[in-house]
């Protein structure tokens, strides 16, 4: 039997109520996909930066250290090598990209299983839709406040990017908003509640139908 969830207005008191499908929200948790899901995400967060210089790389004269025989010491041929103190990196790390791509059906398995493990929780919540005219962080707590989610890690989901709600709540502490063209994973699980605003939830419960 599918779960209902209350809709929140701005006053924290419930407006009606939505139903939250099992072929979405009460699926069977695949552990292996949500592992492979926040991999991916924080391999993607690297920047693949780390350089260092080769000995062929390194400025420094090319000239022969000292005589080849004699001296009991190592046979290098170069200041440049990586045998010297300033000298090249051998095997060093060299720019690279991380990048992994997860195929579609493994990304939405470890969705609807991360928003299975929030829905048997009981940490998913539905709000009536609002918006500001302008940023407004006050504004925004207080309707947090109202429903009971002021200090929660909170995953606040719009249907479409609302740039006066992300400016409202990023000062926020704990409070991450994000849109459902962006809805990920890692931050389904980082999160101790996630609230859809109810055209978001109505939005992604007819996308994620229709893509089975």
């Amino acid at each position: 039997m599918s779960t209902q969830v209350d809709i929140l207005n701005s006053e924290g008191q419930a407006s009606g109520s939505v139903e939250l499908p099992d072929d979405l929200f009460a699926i069977e948790v695949s552990e292996y996909a949500l592992y492979r899901a926040v991999v991916a995400y924080e391999a993607n967060q690297r920047q693949g930066t780390a350089s260092v210089k080769t000995r062929s790389e390194i400025a420094r004269t090319g000239k022969k250290h000292h005589r080849q025989k004699g001296t009991g010491w190592a046979r290098r041929g170069s200041m440049r090598s990586p045998l010297v103190r300033g000298g090249g990196v051998a095997f060093g790390p060299q720019p690279r990209s991380y990048y992994e791509k997860l195929p579609k059906s493994l990304k939405r398995l470890a969705l609807r299983s991360a928003l299975t493990v929030k829905g048997s929780g009981d940490q998913i919540k539905v709000i009536e839709d609002f918006d500001f005219p302008e940023p407004s962080t006050k504004s925004f707590g207080k309707i947090l406040d109202a429903c009971g989610l002021m200090g929660q890690r909170l995953l606040f989901i719009t249907a479409e990017n609302a740039p006066m709600l992300v400016k409202s709540s990023r000062n926020l502490p704990r409070v991450n908003t994000t849109h459902l063209g962006s809805l990920g994973t890692y931050d389904l699980l980082r999160a101790d509640v996630v609230l859809f605003t109810h055209q978001a939830f109505d939005k992604f419960v007819e996308t994620h139908r229709q893509e089975g």
